[in-house]
């Protein structure tokens, strides 16, 4: 019973790392960190025999991710033109419940210093760098239309995604607002529609996604075996950058942020849930 909990917090985990992924603003790294399984995710693909020790890890992690992206995709869609505030809420809450367990991993081995400071301002600046990039109107690249095999095409999507997948695993730093900024946001989430599937599109971009959360794993794997206080500093600044990042146009004194903080409020209970749930599996392995 013990093993399913654990193997079910492994599946939801990856469930929201695939819904986050879909939506710009929105942090997967992040919510890796909220189901605290970032560290067991960043060793688990840092090589192949890493890989291997941990396949059926990664299988379950994997169903839950492909689940998100593709079941939820047209569902995170539709909340979002439906009640964007409540929703964007809702995910804030879900990051402001993960403080607690971010501040406890990255200070399990030593106390902060004053010189974490500096990667969790320079990581708190970039996040709202970003932001203000993109509610500036800074962005606006036309879609691809990909109706069949193009080799120029191809290999876009495949360094597109490369590029992207990097980024999708870093705490606060939204994968798809980077391939808003690359335009391949567009073509992606048309291409991933369960009525109309372009593997045109996906199959380039899955391969490059594999092989850049691969490389962008192993590089953060070894940061944090080394530095992993300042790792931490500059995850947590990612972290309560992207709470700006992902704050709702409509926010304000009004109904609507009303029940907005009512889905803010849901969000930290579902998040401290999901640390017992995290809890529990370890106690499993004990």
């Amino acid at each position: 019973m013990k093993k399913f909990i654990e193997y079910l917090k492994f599946f939801l985990g990856g469930l929201a790392f695939g819904i986050a992924n879909v939506i710009p603003g929105v942090s997967g790294g992040t919510m890796l960190v909220v189901f605290g399984i970032y560290d067991r995710l960043m060793e688990s693909i840092s090589g192949i025999k890493a890989i291997l020790k941990n396949f059926l890890f990664l299988v379950v992690f994997g169903l839950g991710g492909a689940g998100g992206i593709l079941g939820f995709a047209i569902v995170i869609k539709s909340l979002f033109d439906a009640v964007e505030v409540q929703t964007n809420m809702f995910f804030i809450g879900l990051i402001l419940g993960s403080v607690p367990l971010i501040v406890k991993t990255g200070t399990a081995e030593s106390k902060p210093k004053p010189l974490c400071a500096l990667p969790f301002l320079i990581a708190l600046s970039v996040v709202i760098g970003l932001a203000v990039l993109e509610r500036a109107g800074s962005i606006s690249i036309a879609p691809d239309v990909v109706d069949g095999f193009e080799i120029i095409t191809t290999v876009k999507l495949f360094v597109c995604a490369v590029i992207a997948a990097v980024t999708m695993i870093i705490p606060g730093v939204s994968g798809s607002f980077v391939m808003l900024l690359l335009g391949v946001y567009d073509t992606i989430i048309s291409a991933i529609n369960l009525s109309s599937l372009n593997f045109y599109v996906i199959i380039p971009f899955a391969i490059g996604a594999v092989v850049g959360i691969i490389l962008g794993a192993k590089l953060i794997s070894i940061l944090i075996n080394k530095y992993k206080l300042m790792v931490y500093s500059a995850i947590m600044g990612l972290v309560i950058g992207s709470v700006y990042a992902i704050l709702p146009e409509g926010f304000g004194f009004n109904l609507q942020t009303g029940y907005g903080f009512v889905c803010l409020l849901a969000g930290v209970v579902v998040a401290i849930l999901v640390q017992k749930l995290g809890s529990a599996g370890e106690s499993a392995k004990e």
